[in-house]
């Protein structure tokens, strides 16, 4: 099995989302990941941003066609979904405040980070620099 990835909302969203400038890249980088053995990581801080974002650019129905592949990869233990409690909050909280001097930082990506780290993650899908700017050494990918 491939060491583990966490998938940002900017992947998933240039996976989906066939008008995206990084959308060839991204779907051939998940397809490939995943073909490979690769179970992504994402959060449901994740999942909320995504289908945001999509519901705003593309018809219902490929939406509602992504969240049920999400939830299917799921519960079929080829995507981790992770969610966002108390403890992991609190913690991404303390990295929030940390890191006073980075206000373009999303408290989402904190969470992101929280996770990242419990799950020894390094990698990261997303094309957001916020990832390399906090020095826990995760690096962006594809």
């Amino acid at each position: 099995m491939r060491k583990p990835i966490f998938f940002d909302s900017w992947g998933w969203i240039a996976v989906v989302d066939r008008k995206d400038p990084y959308h060839e890249t991204a779907k051939a980088f998940y397809q490939e990941y995943v073909k490979g053995g690769g179970i992504p990581i994402t959060t449901d801080y994740i999942l909320d941003e995504v289908l945001t974002v999509l519901r705003r650019r593309l018809t219902h129905q490929v939406v509602v066609k992504f969240g049920e592949g999400v939830f299917q990869s799921a519960r079929a233990q080829k995507l981790r979904f992770e969610l966002i409690d108390n403890r992991r909050r609190e913690k991404a909280w303390e990295l929030f405040k940390k890191y006073q001097d980075k206000p373009d930082i999303s408290f989402t990506d904190f969470t992101s980070f929280v996770v990242m780290s419990e799950f020894k993650a390094r990698k990261v899908f997303t094309g957001d620099e916020h990832f390399e700017k906090v020095n826990l050494r995760f690096k962006r990918v594809p």
